[in-house]
């Protein structure tokens, strides 16, 4: 099984994004459960963690000055580039590219290295940094795109993507259940970002159907970002081992897009809701060039 979810891990969530244009619209009960499933990701990817000393002494330097590049430094660029050419696209990449690393990313990784420690330290680290520069910079820089209470959206990332944690921490020390965990987590990622997609899709395809030229430019738009983010990801950090360039171009271009698309569509306009779902379907479209291009560097190791 999880040899098959690997394998059409892309395929997979296409299919399940498809699926959501014919599903009926889920109703306001859809937010509340895209982030439930959210917890459930980050809960079960927690396990993952190596929470020794002596690990985090070693690859803490590697993922705090890639986290500060990636989710921080990087969106703030392409902001303040975008922005005299048009506002709303501006603040749009900027929500999709602040949003921290993706629960997808270790299990992606690691198909290509056994060495996902790095790429849960990013996780871990993007998701914390996350939960302040979310409510910070969308109501700093939303403009007139949106008007948006910062407390409203810090509780929503703390308990979303920080408490889950907090919460795993006393179940990490029974065997079975991390056991379990560890090896189930393929499994439930790809079950719940399918869930997410298909309701996300659901609840705003109305506005695909009714703007198709405009969803189109958005799918474009965010595939080139994608693209360049995986690049940038491979020549973020020269000179480093094969694996750690793995797990960098990895966790550059797969971010977490369900956080986004979950609180777009409680806190933003529609578009932007649309603009993250499109933002999905571009990264699962990206990333498959990228794990061929990954799976041929892996043969030649």
């Amino acid at each position: 099984m999880r040899a098959f979810i690997n394998y059409y891990f892309s395929f997979i969530l296409l299919l399940a994004g498809l699926t959501g244009l014919l599903l009926p619209d889920p109703g306001n009960a859809a937010s509340f459960i895209i982030l439930s499933l959210l917890f459930i990701i980050i809960f079960v990817s927690c396990f993952q963690l190596d929470l020794k000393k002596e690990y985090f002494f070693k690859e803490s330097r590697n993922a705090i000055i890639f986290t500060v590049f990636r989710f921080v430094l990087i969106p703030l660029g392409f902001y303040f580039v975008i922005y005299p050419v048009s506002e709303f696209y501006a603040f749009a990449l900027l929500f999709v590219l602040i949003l921290p690393s993706a629960v997808a990313a270790p299990p992606v990784i690691a198909m290509f290295t056994k060495n996902i420690n790095l790429s849960l330290m990013i996780l871990a680290l993007s998701s914390l940094v996350a939960t302040f520069t979310i409510p910070i910079l969308v109501t700093w820089l939303s403009g007139g795109v949106a008007s948006v209470n910062p407390l409203d959206l810090f509780r929503t990332v703390f308990i979303t993507v920080v408490l889950p944690f907090f919460v795993h921490l006393p179940l990490r020390k029974k065997t079975k259940v991390k056991k379990w965990m560890i090896s189930n987590l393929t499994f439930v990622t790809i079950i719940c970002i399918s869930l997410i997609m298909m309701l996300a899709i659901s609840k705003n395809k109305q506005t695909v159907f009714d703007q198709p030229d405009m969803i189109l430019m958005f799918g474009i738009i965010s595939f080139f970002f994608y693209l360049v983010l995986f690049v940038m990801g491979w020549f973020m950090m020269p000179g480093k081992q094969i694996n750690n360039k793995v797990t960098f171009t990895v966790s550059s271009g797969l971010n977490n897009i369900g956080l986004g698309i979950s609180l777009a569509t409680i806190y933003l306009p529609p578009m932007i809701a649309v603009f993250c779902i499109m933002a999905q379907f571009a990264w699962i479209v990206t990333l498959m060039p990228v794990r061929l291009f990954l799976s041929r560097i892996k043969g030649r190791g």
